[in-house]
């Protein structure tokens, strides 16, 4: 399976908590006559799709809808199951995703109201790969299915299952070596920069999400095409924002990872 393929893995960066999202957080150390201490704690940055098994998924860990398998932050993931269960509903369609690590998770793909009754349902017993969103929102945890399809080879269990092993090896040593480093600013300093940032953040995350979601072509849009749209913006501050979008699964990558399509 090539990595450029819709659910490759393996870009992982540190980014300090600064740049949005869960995981990383500004502490100030109050003292007499010390300057206060900035402490930036670097957080692993999933660009891509994590491949997991059921047990991960069901054993993760949630607080404040951010997800961790074994202290690694987790949003997009892949798994490889049979279903065991295909339920149609006024508007989507639940899936009962086995894969023999743990009991099946129920994996929910969506539709409008009128197109949920043109779908047929995946049959029961055939073995799918689904790309998701980790979810809990009755307090059992699933998976908003982002992509979900019949494997052509039974080599694509094995190949996941060997992703799986590789993909979480590398976090956990990413997340190992992320080191804490701490700079002296004022409390001033702290606060102003911190309101400039986030709104400054938030308008350029908004515009990358705007000009992706309103993308009609079938592999989305390009991180080229959004640079000579936003010509204001460096590539860094786009791949930044993409970086964002895609771990808080507003987004995800199509046929490589230049290319991204809206989730909603």
């Amino acid at each position: 399976m090539s990595k450029s393929e819709f659910g490759s893995y393996g870009s992982i960066s540190a980014a300090d908590g600064a740049s949005g999202g869960s995981g990383g957080s500004d502490q100030l150390c109050e003292r007499d006559a010390t300057p206060a201490i900035k402490t930036q704690r670097p957080k692993i940055r999933i660009q891509d799709v994590v491949p997991c098994n059921v047990n991960q998924l069901l054993s993760s860990t949630v607080f404040d809808t951010v997800f961790k398998v074994r202290g690694i932050i987790v949003s997009q993931v892949s798994i490889v199951g049979v279903i065991r269960g295909a339920e149609k509903a006024s508007n989507h369609i639940c899936y009962k995703i086995d894969d023999m690590t743990a009991k099946p998770i129920e994996a929910r793909q969506w539709f409008g109201r009128e197109k949920v009754k043109q779908v047929t349902p995946l049959s029961v017993g055939v073995y799918v790969k689904v790309f998701g969103i980790l979810k809990c929102p009755t307090g059992t945890k699933s998976l908003e299915v982002l992509k979900i399809h019949v494997l052509k080879d039974m080599n694509e269990f094995t190949v996941h299952i060997l992703e799986t092993v590789n993909a979480h090896m590398m976090l956990d040593k990413a997340r190992c070596d992320t080191t804490v480093e701490s700079v002296p600013v004022s409390p001033s300093e702290v606060n102003d920069a911190g309101d400039n940032d986030e709104s400054h953040r938030s308008f350029i995350q908004d515009e990358v999400l705007r000009l992706i979601h309103e993308c009609p072509h079938q592999e989305g849009k390009s991180i080229h095409e959004l640079r000579a749209q936003l010509c204001d913006l460096s590539v860094k501050a786009i791949k930044e924002a993409i970086d964002y979008l895609t771990v808080e699964g507003h987004i995800y990558p199509t046929v490589d990872r230049e290319h991204f399509k809206s989730a909603d």
